[in-house]
């Protein structure tokens, strides 16, 4: 038996009540010793038994009364048997359709497998039940038990990934909110063990949580992102290998540009050989692919990456997005060094860059062009001339004093990496401007070397082979390239977002200032299913959670018994109660 107002039940030391006035009004008569009063001794003697059991009886009735009001008070609730019936239950079936549910294993659809759990689970739903349906855009989905067979039933695998540990929160919340007696949320899904790993679900006492047994995983591919740097496409691939043996075979890359038919003309093929990262079968590999730049005209372009169909169709292709700028207008001042000059006639002879004054490269002068590119003066005692340049438009950096040897290292310019520095200025921050970490591309000892502000770039060092060996590399023209035509110009943004593959520009009046990307998460592309204990513990613990195979999560839903309100019997008894205590108190007196 439950109570569904325990706290109700603290009122039973009211039954106490009864028996302490029995006892604070009982009289000792004092002992007289005459004629009438041996009379009425006598007289109470003869009838002490019936007298005595009238009180008692009295007592018993009034103390019955009492605790017969408070536990109608508590509203106890008690099983009812037969019928098959289960109590009112408040209840979120979690159907997750994310894009790993659309991948084959044991030659079928895993939505399918899927879609019979969640059915069988709605199917034992009644009138008295409250139930909600979610799907992997976390909405919760309201509706009657045929509404909601309609919604599973027209179901497909969607292209968003869905968090089972923010879920089956969300939906615990929802269940513990209601009015009933049963509180449960179903959790029908591949059991990904990237869908698990983010934290530990915080699970209100009385939810039961009941979880689809993960099944087996399946190998796949899939295309995490694709950047376009450079005239290359750096293509990164995710997935799994469950075969847990022999060596990665190599995975063919297709370049498709354009928006043609069969999604473009073939560009360029590369071949990408996955590493096994990990002890649990995750897989990450690169592979960069070179596109033909020289003939795609200034704009922006459309791309798509794709792979071998496998067991997972959906990450098999990726759109990606990118701008071919024309040809910057460049020129080296005097003091810019020889290398520099040598490193510009290149580019110029590959059209690479054109000759103009957008872009300047000076050595310790801040030239008034639109974009500059400045490097520190020879001469140390210009330098404080040169610091009061930069002020002067505006640059919230500064030439400090000569800091230690060191080498390269950039996230943005893979070029640089390594390559040696034997003389530089440190970069110093000069107060008053904004300084956030993405304005430093390239570090020496994780010191700034390379930094951006607005249209002027500020290098540590001379591009001379006096203070880096970076002139020469084989990398230093690609480095001027990209410094002219991508870093003191600045890049258009490219972002990226979950849905369906697509790309969409982003506008401002008649020009086109950015695209954003969409595809599947990158975590989708890992098929190993987790543990039964990672499910259980992310999912809310032992306490809260069961992991149950397909035929026992069919049956363990709505499990709970039917139980009824005995507050209305208990009010009836204490009616009769009360009506007996009033009979027995008034042929007493």
């Amino acid at each position: 038996m439950s109570f569904i107002h325990p706290l109700a039940l603290l009122g039973l030391a009211a039954a106490a009540i009864p028996a302490l006035l029995h006892l604070l009004q009982r009289r000792i008569p004092p002992q007289l010793d005459f004629p009438p009063v041996r009379y009425l001794s006598a007289a109470e003697r003869e009838s002490a038994r019936r007298l005595k059991l009238r009180h008692l009886l009295l007592l018993i009735l009034r103390t019955a009364l009492i605790v017969v009001i408070v536990l109608a008070a508590a509203r106890p609730l008690v099983p009812l048997r037969g019928g098959g019936a289960h109590q009112p239950t408040a209840a979120v079936i979690i159907l997750d359709n994310s894009p790993s549910s659309g991948a084959i294993v044991d030659g079928g659809l895993v939505l399918d497998r899927l879609r019979v759990a969640a059915r069988s689970s709605l199917a034992r739903t009644t009138s008295a039940d409250r139930v909600w349906l979610m799907l992997c855009d976390g909405v919760l989905r309201g509706g009657t038990r045929e509404a909601l067979l309609v919604t599973i039933d027209s179901t497909h695998p969607g292209w968003l990934r869905l968090d089972l540990v923010r879920a089956v929160e969300r939906a615990s919340r929802m269940v513990n909110a209601q009015p009933l007696v049963g509180r449960e949320v179903h959790v029908v899904s591949d059991g990904q063990r990237t869908a698990l790993a983010s934290s530990r679900a915080t699970v209100p006492s009385g939810v039961r949580v009941l979880a689809l047994a993960p099944e087996r995983g399946a190998p796949n591919r899939g295309i995490a992102a694709v950047t376009v740097s450079e005239g290359a496409a750096v293509i990164e691939l995710s997935g799994s290998m469950l075969d847990n043996g022999g060596t990665p075979q190599p995975v063919p890359v297709t370049i498709r540009i354009g928006a043609g038919r069969n999604r473009g003309e073939i560009a360029a093929r590369g071949l990408a050989t996955p590493g096994r990262e990990g002890t649990e079968g995750a897989t990450r590999a690169a592979v960069t692919v070179s596109l033909p730049a020289q003939s795609l005209a200034p704009g922006w372009w459309i791309g798509e990456a794709a792979l071998e169909p496998d067991e997972l169709r959906a990450d098999d292709r990726r759109p990606f997005a990118w701008r071919v700028a024309p040809p910057a207008k460049v020129m080296a001042a005097p003091s810019a060094g020889s290398f520099v000059a040598a490193a510009l006639e290149v580019l110029q002879a590959g059209r690479h860059i054109i000759d103009g004054r957008d872009v300047v490269i000076g050595g310790g002068d801040v030239p008034t062009s639109p974009h500059a590119i400045v490097q520190p003066p020879d001469d140390p005692a210009l330098v404080g001339q040169a610091n009061r340049a930069l002020a002067s438009r505006g640059v919230p950096w500064r030439w400090g004093q000569l800091a230690t040897p060191g080498v390269l290292s950039s996230t943005d310019l893979t070029v640089l990496n390594g390559v040696p520095v034997v003389r530089r200025y440190r970069i110093e921050g000069a107060g008053g401007g904004d300084q956030g970490a993405d304005a430093v591309v390239a570090t020496v000892n994780s010191e700034p070397w390379l930094v951006r502000s607005g249209r002027v770039v500020v290098l540590g060092s001379r591009l001379d082979t006096a203070w880096t060996a970076l002139p020469a590399t084989p990398g230093f023209v690609p480095f001027i390239d990209a410094l002219v035509n991508r870093i003191v110009i600045g890049e258009a943004e490219v972002a990226s977002a979950e849905g369906a593959p697509r790309v969409e520009f982003r506008t401002r009046g008649t020009d086109t200032i950015g695209a954003t990307v969409f595809g599947p998460d990158a975590r989708e592309s890992d098929l190993t299913p987790a543990s039964t204990a990672l499910v259980t513990a992310a999912l809310g613990g032992k306490d809260r959670t069961s992991v149950l195979s397909p035929d026992r999560f069919a049956a363990e839903g709505f499990s709970g018994t039917r139980r009824a309100d005995a507050s209305g019997i208990l009010l009836v008894l204490a009616l009769l109660l009360a009506a007996a205590e009033l009979g027995v108190a008034t042929r007493t007196r």
